[in-house]
This record gives structure tokens, sequence and C-alpha cells, in this order.
């Protein structure tokens, strides 16, 4: 065949093959790209379903429908929706390898995602997933109304009707009408987001945003350059309320290995800006003067990482806490944290902490953590440091210096302390001078030496406690006290009426956790009061514990005048009167045996919740049950004379049952619902219900108290009956209600010469 020959049939099957290409080319294209996704969805344990695929000839493929969903044993819970994707394809580097990019221009119609993590184990991406994903990075991206929500266990980002635009050849445009960070430490809603991009290199850039009122993100850049490596990267340099933050931040993942690089620093901060646009209730001032901070390794295996933080706080105001400044310096390399400085500075004050521990290799080890450090501090004005750390200035006053080393390790504590101090006030209790020697061992606190010395009171104390499992203690207190009543009032206030001194002299001896203590306190113008006492304490023990623990106390007073006396009760219910006693108790709170007398004569009363105005009464005491003798007792116009039992067993169930010598009728007129106060008045018409038994029951330790009243008439109104009589019952509410509509009022006979002089008619004039 000749070459002319040959020339004419060639040139005949390409233009046969140019219009053959041209019609079935979108076909193949289409389901080209279908075949493609598919394999690599099916390779990576995705499930996608595509509505349509539209290829013209030489034009951008368009794919309608497209949604794309995880499989259920995948890492990641995968939901995406799209409404249209344009491709605009690069075939001469998809079909001949060349390197340039697959996609030339991405646009993206009506993006709906949600990305949340549910099983670390689960499958993940693979290499050749994240190299694909790598590979089609485009040359231009366009994506309009897009609502994104990625979570990470309580961490949350949301993005809601935002649109994105970037070019490698020019700078494009973002906008978000609302962008929601959420997580424990930290949620925040930004709004109207406008702001300028730049494509390049596979880094795009978003830059000019204004977040809120003084914060302003400069430019913040993700870097997808070694996507395909299974590594990205963040950086940001932010305006923040007067100061700048910058920050860049690389994960890689490759390997099954998550390791981090975080390094980020911030300059001049203002606190009170931040804590205005943080919303804090409780305005912050001050400045965060410089922080640099450092981090590389896995975030969740702190303990095997590297890191360093440096911060340094100036004119910190937080309410009524101030300090001039406050630094810090530590680092973590090789599983030891070097603590280089914790420096506080508050006017005279001054605190150095410094030191270095392990890091514990399991999450339980934080409890026994092995620190070794060395510990100073010079304190001048104790109550502007104590409210430092939220306690009340007034509580506190005085100068105190404190040096010393520690360490701990496996929950044992080891060095020494040495605290001294002058013209101190202690939770409001004035001390001339304090002085202590703390030794800490392996396995116990020794405690030296503690003097505390106050005017002429002195407390000394010697003892150890046993750091181990058991935590016995042991050890030795004695005190001597010129006034008890100062101290008293520490609970009950001030007592401006009492002005003469208490003496008082306590000794304590403790051996493995059971306490030996006996004292005398000298009571002005009466016999002395003489105590033991005798029981174990644990530490640790709670009060349902203490309740039946075995306890021995012996109180013995011949003769306490109560007109000079402390006043033990608050507001003060006795003005005067003679108390005197001699009481053994043994048992338990709970259960206890008490053996023994108390009587009270010629006692004068005021604020009682009874409107009394003389009274005295003896009690006797025998085993689990009380007599009580007589109670004689003096009103306006009326003498009450009682005597009674009461049953102590059990505490939890105490009953005190009362009985009048004289009868005593039931006057209340109006329905009650609980009893606030006891009045009792004169009667003159014996019509009303005769009480013949009060009975108040209740738990000691408890206010759940109620009053019984048993009568010897019937009434319809009342509902329980017995053969004994009617009981009616209420419970007590003394404490602070209002009284008014809530009074109990009882009637006793007036006393003779009240009576005649209530019928005695009176004298009438002469009229002249």
């Amino acid at each position: 065949m000749s070459f002319k020959n040959r020339f004419f049939l060639v040139s005949l099957l390409i233009l046969l093959a140019v219009p053959f290409a041209i019609w079935v080319a979108p076909f193949t294209v289409s389901n080209g790209v279908r075949l493609w996704v598919w394999w690599k969805a099916r390779h990576e344990g995705l499930i996608v379903s595509i509505d349509k695929i539209e290829a013209p000839f030489l034009r951008p493929v368009t794919i309608r429908g497209l949604q794309v969903k995880s499989a259920p044993d995948n890492a990641f819970l995968i939901d995406l929706t799209v409404t249209q994707v344009s491709l605009n394809l690069n075939l001469k580097r998809i079909l001949l390898g060349m390197p340039a990019r697959a996609i030339r221009d991405l646009s993206i119609q009506k993006l709906h995602g949600e990305l949340r993590r549910r099983n670390r184990a689960g499958r993940a991406i693979t290499q050749s997933g994240w190299t694909t994903l790598h590979r089609l990075l485009p040359q231009s991206l366009s994506i309009a109304h897009s609502d994104i929500r990625l979570e990470d266990g309580p961490t949350m980002i949301l993005l809601r009707n935002g649109s994105l635009s970037a070019s490698e050849t020019e700078a494009r445009r973002f906008s978000a009408a609302e962008v929601m960070i959420a997580s424990p430490l930290f949620r925040q809603t930004f709004s109207q987001l406008r702001g300028a991009t730049n494509w390049q290199d596979s880094r795009l850039t978003l830059g000019g945003l204004t977040l809120t009122r003084g914060l302003d993100l400069q430019s913040i850049t993700a870097d997808l350059s070694r996507l395909s490596n299974q590594r990205v990267g963040l950086e940001f340099d932010v305006d923040a309320f007067g100061g700048k933050i910058r920050g860049n931040i690389s994960h890689q993942w490759r390997a099954q290995r998550s390791n981090w690089k975080i390094a980020g620093s911030a300059a001049d901060i203002s606190l009170a800006q931040t804590s205005e646009a943080v919303g804090f209730t409780d305005r912050v001032d001050g400045l965060l003067h410089a922080c640099n901070f450092t981090y590389r390794g896995n975030l969740t295996e702190p303990a095997s990482a590297t890191a360093s933080l440096w911060a340094e706080l100036t004119r910190l105001t937080w309410r009524n806490r101030t300090a001039e400044a406050i630094m810090l310096g530590a680092s973590l390399y090789n599983r030891q944290v070097q603590l280089q400085q914790l420096y506080i500075k508050q006017k005279a004050n001054q605190l150095i902490l410094s030191g270095e521990a392990s890091a514990p290799s399991n999450s339980s080890d934080w409890l026994s953590p092995d620190f070794r450090g060395e510990i100073s501090a010079s304190i001048s004005q104790l109550g502007e440091f104590a409210a430092l750390f939220g306690a009340n200035t007034g509580d506190f006053a005085g100068k105190i210096s404190i040096e010393g080393t520690m360490n701990t390790r496996d929950r044992k504590l080891g060095g020494h302390l040495a605290l001294d101090g002058a013209s101190l006030t202690l939770f409001k209790t004035a001390i001339d001078t304090l002085s202590a020697k703390l030794n800490l061992k392996a396995t116990e606190l020794e405690i030296e030496q503690l003097n505390l010395k106050r005017k002429n009171d002195s407390l000394t104390a010697q003892g150890k406690i046993d750091m181990s499992h058991e935590h016995n203690y042991s050890g030795a207190i004695s005190a001597t006290v010129d006034n008890l009543d100062e101290y008293l009032s520490i609970f009950s206030g001030p007592d401006e009426t009492n002005s003469k001194p208490t003496p008082a002299n306590i000794q304590i001896t403790i051996d493995s956790n059971k306490w030996d203590a006996r004292g005398m306190i000298d009571l002005p113008n009466s016999s002395l009061l003489n105590f033991t006492a005798n029981f174990p304490l644990r530490i640790g023990t709670d009060w349902n514990a203490f309740l039946v623990s075995p306890l021995n106390v012996t109180l013995d007073f011949p003769s306490i005048i109560l007109a000079n006396a402390p006043e033990f009760f608050h507001p003060e219910i006795f003005r005067d009167g003679i108390l005197s006693g001699n009481i053994s108790f043994s048992g338990t709170l709970q259960h206890p045996q008490i053996t023994g007398d108390v009587q009270l004569l010629n006692g004068t009363v005021q604020n009682a919740s009874l409107n009394l105005t003389e009274a005295s009464s003896r009690v006797s005491f025998k085993g689990n049950r009380a007599s009580l003798d007589f109670f004689n007792a003096a009103m306006k116009d009326v003498d009450l004379s009682l005597h009674g039992e009461v049953d102590f067993e059990d505490t939890n169930d105490l009953a005190i049952k009362i009985t009048g010598a004289t009868p005593i009728f039931d006057l209340t007129l109006r329905p009650i619902d609980c009893v606030g106060k006891i009045e009792i008045g004169t009667v003159t018409v014996t019509l009303a219900p005769v009480v013949a038994e009060l009975e108040f029951r209740g738990r000691l330790f408890q206010s759940d108290w109620t009053i019984g009243l048993r009568e010897q008439t019937s009434t319809q109104s009342f509902t329980i009956f017995d053969l004994n009589g009617i009981v009616r019952e209420f419970p007590l509410c003394f404490s602070g209600l209002s009284t008014e509509e809530k009074t109990l009022l009882l009637g006793v006979p007036a006393r003779p010469e009240a009576r005649l002089e209530t019928v005695r008619p009176k004298k009438r004039t002469k009229r002249h």
C-alpha cells in the first residue's frame, strides 16, 4: 500500500475516532468516576451513594446527591451529604501521571457533615486513604452553604452557614454565620465572621477575622502539605485583649502513634478585658505579662511527654485578693517534673517553693506522688496573704516565717519544717508567739515542738502521727488559760456582762488514738469544776461511729454560782442560781449509762421559751433512766410544781415524761401545726381539758422533737384515744420561726393571794 493510501486510511480512522470518543467520553468518565469512588470508599470502610454523575466532554464533572457514611466498625462516625459537587479534572495528570494536581477546581454546594469519634480501637483511615486525600487537594476551592459538626468526647466545634473560596492565584473570602466551640473548660460562640483566604502549597490561611471585642485573629493557617504522611499543622496569630498570642500546633498519627507538637506564647494580656469577654461575674484585674508553653508527645500519655511552662502575672486583683507578682516555672522531661520556681509576692509578703517530682506511670500513682522540694516564706501581713487563698482578712494577722524541706515517696512524707510567728491572729484569736518544729518521716509525722503563748495563757504539744494505713497517733497536750470565757466567745459571741476571769488547766495524754483528758475550771465565786474523760478517736471517725464508741466522763461541780459563770448557753438562760452535781458517764453516746445527780437552786430564768421567772430542780440519774425528783417554778401569778422521768436507753429515741403536782389545763383555743412557744398562765374556769402528762420525745442530737399531751377528757376534734385519756401530739419548732400563732397555752390555778386579789371588790369613792 502506497504512502498516500496509508495517510488517507489513518486520517479516516482519526476522523472516526474523534466523534466516537466525544460520544463515549461522558459515559466512560461518569462510570469511571463512580467506580473509582466506590472502590476507594470500600477500601476505607465507607459507604457512598451517588444520585447522578454528569461528565460532558471537556467540561467539569458534576456529581449530584452525594452521601458518605462510615461503617459500624470505623473509629469515626462520618455522615456527609452534598447536594452538588463540580470537579474540573486534570486528565493529563490522571492519565499520564504528570506532577500536577488532579483537580483544578472544586466547587461544593450545600454541604452538611458530621464527624464524631466513637471507638478509638475501631478501624481507621489507611495510609493509602490519606495519600488519596492529599492528591485530591484542588488548585482552587469553593464551598457554599456548609454546616459542619466535629465532636471528640466532650469537645465540640460547630460551624453554621459557612462559605469558603480559596485559590492559588488570588486572595478570596471566608464567612460564617456562627462558630461555636464547647469543651469542659471553654465555651464560646462567634457570630457573623468575615475574613480573607489564601491557598498556597497546600496551606490554607484565613486572616483578618474579628472574633469578639478585643479578640482579633490576624491569621490562622492549616498546613495540609504533609497529609499523605498523616501529619497536619496549625499556626495562629491573635491580638488578644491588649496583647499577643501566638501558637504552632502539629499532629502526626502515623503507625498507630499519636505525636503532638505544641508551642505557644502570650504577652501583655489584660486580665480585666479577658474576664469581661469570658463573662466572669467577679472582675479580675491584672496582666499576664509573659507566658511560654511547649509540649511534645502523646496527649493520652502526658507522663512520657516533654513539656515546659513559664508564666508571670503582675498586679493581680480578684475580689479582695491582690498580689504584685506571681511567677511559675516548670518543666517535664523523662518522667521528671521540675518545679523551677513558684514565687508569690504581695507587698511585704513573699513565698518561694521549688523542687522536683517523678511523673506517675499510671493514673493511680497520682495519689502517691514522689516530690522533693524546698519552701521559704516571709509573711509580714498574714491577713492579706491569707485573703489571697480565700480566707477572711479579719481572721488572720501578724508575722510568720516558714523554712524547710519536704519530700514524698510512696505516700510517705519526709523533711523538716520550722515555723515562727509573733503578734498573730489566727481565726480571730490573738496569739503573742508561735513556734513549731515538724519532722516529716517516712511513715510518721512528728510534732517535735509546738508552743503557743497569749498573755498568761500557754499551750504546748508534742506527738507523732502514723502516716501508714493504721493512722495511729500519740502525744501530749498541756494548756493553761487565765480566762476561759475569752475562748468560749469565739463560738457564742463576746460576753459584755461577765468580766470576771475563769481560769482553767487541761492536761491531755493520747496513746494509740485513745484520749485521756483531765482538767480543772475555776469558776468565779464557785467551787472548782473537775472533769475527766477517756475515749478513743481515730482519724477519719465520723459522727455515727463516734456515737457508738465507748466513752467515760466524770463531772464534779459542788457549787456553781450561775450569775458569775461563763455563758454556756446563747442567748443566756440563767441570770442567777446555784448549780451543783456529780455525774459519772459510761457506755456510748447512743446507749449511755449515767449515775449521779444535778440540782438547781433559786434559779432566775430569762430568754427561755417558757415564760418562767424562777426555777429550782433536781435530776437523779440511775443507769439508762433518770428521775425528775422535783421542778418548782414561778411565773407572774402562778406557781408550777412538776416531777417526771427520763428514758435515755437509746438517745435516738429519748423520752421525757412530766406530770404536775397540781392540775394543768389545756387552754389552746386555735388549732396549731407545731409548737414554737409554751406559755403558762392562770386559769379561773376549770372547764378546759386537764393535762395528765406531758411527753417530750426525740433524738438527742437532732431537732425533730415532739410534744405529746395526755388529757383526761374526750373531745370530738381529737383523733387518738386510749384508756388513759386523749393524746395530742405536735412537733416542736423553736428554731427562729414566728411563734405568735404557734403557742401552746397551758393553765394552772393562780396563787391564793393572786386569786384573792382578783375577787376582792374595789373600794368605792364617796361622792361629795
